[in-house]
This record gives C-alpha cells, sequence and structure tokens, in this order.
C-alpha cells in the first residue's frame, strides 16, 4: 500500500480550505495559522511538501520560508507557495513574487487567482493539487 503524502498547509483559513478542496482527501493535511505553528509542527517531522500561502501569517510567508531554509537542508521538503485571493495581481508583482521565491529555492508557485480568470476553478485546483502532490 502506497503511503499518504503529508502536507503542511501554512495559509489562512480561506487558503488552508482552497488547499483541501484542491486535494480531495488525496493527503494527510496539517494546517498551521502562524509562523510559530508551523515551525513548531516542523519540528515534528514527517512532512512530505510545505503548501504555503503568500498571505500566511499577515504576509510572512517570506520570513517563515527562510526560517525553513535555515533549519533543514535543501530539498529535504518539497516546498509550493501560492496565492489564493480573488485580486488580480499585475504581471510585475507576480514576477516578483516568483523571482523572491527562485532566490529562496522555492520554484513552485501557483497563482489561483490568474489561473481561476483565466481557466475557471476546477483548472486552477488541478494545477494546485498536481503542484502540491507531484513529486
Amino acid at each position: 500500500m502506497q503511503k499518504r503524502p503529508r502536507i503542511l498547509a501554512a495559509g489562512t483559513p480561506d487558503a488552508v480550505d482552497a488547499l483541501l478542496k484542491a486535494l480531495r482527501d488525496e493527503a494527510d493535511v496539517v494546517a498551521a495559522y502562524s509562523v510559530s505553528e508551523a515551525l513548531a509542527r516542523l519540528d515534528g517531522g514527517g512532512f512530505d511538501t510545505i503548501a504555503c500561502n503568500v498571505r500566511f501569517d499577515e504576509s510572512r510567508m517570506f520570513e517563515f520560508l527562510q526560517a525553513v531554509m535555515q533549519r533543514s537542508p535543501a530539498n529535504s521538503v518539497r516546498i509550493v507557495a501560492f496565492r489564493a485571493g480573488d485580486s488580480q495581481l499585475s504581471d510585475s508583482r507576480r514576477n516578483a513574487i516568483r523571482n523572491a521565491l527562485e532566490a529562496l529555492g522555492v520554484e513552485r508557485f501557483v497563482d489561483l487567482s490568474q489561473l481561476r480568470a483565466e481557466y475557471g476553478d476546477d483548472v486552477a485546483l488541478e494545477t494546485l493539487r498536481k503542484m502540491v502532490l507531484d513529486s
């Protein structure tokens, strides 16, 4: 029997709900709503992926991700950053987020609002699901 992925969902309640909807009960999800809570949960180990929302803990995603990178060797856990808000970002803001994530070593970023606007909710959630579950 294949082991179910264990995901740390670090985000706002709305972002965690979007992630749960996307994953369709295909993973064990542990939610954290603050940086300190997320880091404490990570100390317990056993996560395959961290899915972190841009607005996590009052927009402290970068602070959290930097702490994660300092605590564990690169590539020890996959990180997916995502944006779940309804408002559209300009291309320059989206690129700035993507560039900052890449500087931290995070290569996976999903902007759900952009995907929803272009392709609809189903495609946006399926894209997030694949990014989080893809090994």
